[in-house]
């Protein structure tokens, strides 16, 4: 039996459009034997979008992928599949899902593929990378595109934040949350994102958590995408009178993320008391930086 687990992630953290991730103890677990035929039986978060055996099933075609990349035949397996990670909310479930089919295919290949591959083909299928690098190598990551390569770099992450998610009970496709947002941007406005990113990830790398709020305070797609999400900016505000060192939208959304060094519960319930009123339930997740990324067994 082969076991392969993925971390959820939450991409831009505000300012990082395409660039910034942060991989999550959250995880999506899938253990493959040989089997007659293929079968998938799924447990957990998104049974209804991933219980198939086709390329509806991104694990699937992430599996297809990489054994079609290196010209040999698929091998039928019973996959049994352990999802944590919510679906459609913001957490990285579809960049998680492609990654566990590729390494899984990559590890029944004897790794044919080196890592740099590994992490182009990701990118490729899920249409950016900074879900996706978070993933397979774990951390905060910031990512960067250049001549059709991608390269990445690590920060490391204080073990002392507490990362808090709130998770509305709604699905926000990705492909919705970037319908909105706009094609062009003025040079001040891609200054502002330019200088918040840095500040945030200087921040981070000094443990000087003073500007955090300020560095996340992303004012280019977030004003767009909060249109789908009942009482967005309150939550933000909430979050931070209750002690929140940043809050931003997770990815797409309609998650809520928030960093803390005290009281991480305070502030969870702030956050889900204020969804509350605006006739939002939610799930408050209290999680960590997962260092490892992606894992094979």
């Amino acid at each position: 039996m082969i076991t392969v687990r993925v971390p959820a992630t939450s991409a831009n953290l505000g300012p990082g459009f395409d660039t910034l991730g942060l991989a999550l103890d959250l995880f999506l677990t899938v253990e493959a034997v040989s089997a007659p035929t293929t079968s998938c039986q799924f447990y957990g978060e998104g049974k209804h979008q991933l219980d198939s055996a086709d390329n509806t099933n991104l694990i699937l075609s992430g599996l297809n992928q990489v054994f079609q990349e290196a010209g040999e035949t698929v091998p039928t397996l019973k996959l049994t599949v352990n999802n944590q990670i919510p679906i459609g909310k913001g957490l990285g479930s579809s960049a998680a899902a492609i990654i566990a089919g590729l390494f899984l295919g990559n590890h029944l290949l004897n790794q044919h593929f080196e890592p740099e591959r590994m992490i182009k083909m990701a990118a490729d299928q899920e249409g950016h990378a900074d879900n996706a690098v978070p993933a397979i190598v774990g951390g905060l990551t910031t990512v960067m595109k250049y001549e059709e390569k991608i390269y990445y770099q690590q920060i490391k992450m204080p073990e002392n934040i507490t990362i808090i998610v709130a998770v509305p009970d709604f699905e926000l496709p990705t492909y919705k949350s970037r319908q909105v947002l706009p094609e062009t941007l003025t040079l001040a406005q891609s200054v502002a994102n330019v200088q918040k990113a840095c500040m945030l990830l200087a921040g981070i790398f000094n443990r000087d958590f003073r500007y955090m709020n300020k560095a996340m305070d992303d004012q280019i797609y977030q004003p767009y995408r909060k249109q789908f999400i009942p009482g967005f900016d309150e939550v933000l505000n909430s979050a931070g009178k209750a002690g929140a060192l940043g809050v931003a939208l997770s990815g797409a959304g309609p998650s809520i993320i928030a960093f803390a060094e005290e009281h991480p519960e305070m502030i969870g319930r702030s956050m889900a008391e204020t969804l509350a009123e605006h006739n939002v339930s939610s799930q408050i997740l209290y999680l960590k930086t997962n260092h490892t990324g992606v894992q094979i067994d």
